[in-house]
């Protein structure tokens, strides 16, 4: 676990280098996390890429057909959120972004290993989401954590869905196909 100033400096170090991306590859739509339970805070970045005109998506959990869902909605600053059944806030009110037209997908995780498996919170909500793109190079799956949660093998069951690059502290790390 970080400390509190060890945790700002990583999350700033993070920041840089995703700013650093967003300038080099101009993504038009990108999904994020809330910072939740100690993941890292991209609050600074995802205010930068809407004054930048990227447009900001988060999950939102739900129920559809007597099963949980993940689908995406825009964020902006000024978006009313409302907590989820896991105490995570959500915007509401704002339209539905679909997984197609997301061009760069930040994802937490509790663990990941240098072959892009990574291990989340357990109840497999992105691997849903994520299973009918699994092949795809689109959109672009990253896992932001910090480089303390990186282990030599995290296990992985088959619908799994394996990240594209890691982004922690320490910089970017581009998994092997």
């Amino acid at each position: 676990m970080l400390g509190a100033d060890e945790k700002q400096a990583s999350d700033s170090a993070i920041n840089r280098f995703l700013t650093s991306y967003l300038v080099e590859y101009r993504p038009r739509v990108v999904a994020a996390f809330w910072p939740f339970d100690g993941e890292p805070d991209l609050l600074p970045c995802l205010d930068l890429m809407q004054r930048e005109g990227v447009r900001v998506a988060l999950p939102v959990i739900g129920n559809s057909s007597g099963s949980t869902s993940m689908t995406f909605r825009i964020w902006a600053h000024e978006t009313r959120m409302e907590n989820n059944r896991f105490g995570i806030p959500e915007p509401t009110g704002t339209p539905e972004i679909l997984i197609p037209d997301i061009d760069l997908m930040l994802l937490p995780l509790v663990s990941w290993d240098e072959a892009g498996r990574r291990l989340g919170m357990g109840a497999g909500f992105y691997d849903r989401a994520l299973q009918p793109y699994a092949q795809s190079d689109s959109p672009v799956r990253v896992g932001v954590a910090y480089q303390l949660q990186k282990m030599p093998r995290v296990p992985a069951d088959p619908w799994d869905v394996r990240l594209h690059m890691v982004l922690s502290e320490s910089g970017w790390f581009t998994c092997p196909e």
